[in-house]
């Protein structure tokens, strides 16, 4: 078999792994929602840190203290890593293989 060819299939491989990988460490999935909802809610759950290890509270003064949105810095750390960044390297993977496998083809009609 050809090297190149090989390489490509390798990288197929590869791309489907990468998503099958993380599914079991997946929360967020429900039968009941759409396609397109559990796309995007569905994701890896992080672990929160305990309160030591946040950086304390920036003060608020002036106008914004008396404003009932206040940013916390648990709100800027993200819940969960969606699944969907996952199929990017998938995506990516499969094409380059793809066009792997198409070149050694091309390789071997040419004389």
């Amino acid at each position: 078999m050809d090297p190149e060819k090989r390489l490509g299939i390798i990288f197929i491989i590869i791309g489907l792994i990468i998503p099958l990988a993380a599914l079991p460490f997946v929360s967020g999935f429900s039968k009941e929602k759409g396609f397109y909802e559990n796309f995007n809610n569905v994701g890896i759950p992080i672990e929160k840190d305990s309160n030591d290890n946040m950086p304390s509270q920036p003060p608020i003064k002036g106008e914004e203290a008396n404003s009932k949105i206040k940013i916390t810095w648990s709100m800027l750390i993200p819940q969960r890593i969606p699944l969907r960044f996952f199929f990017v390297p998938t995506v990516l993977l499969i094409y380059m293989g793809i066009i792997r496998i198409d070149r050694s083809r091309r390789r071997k009609l040419d004389p």
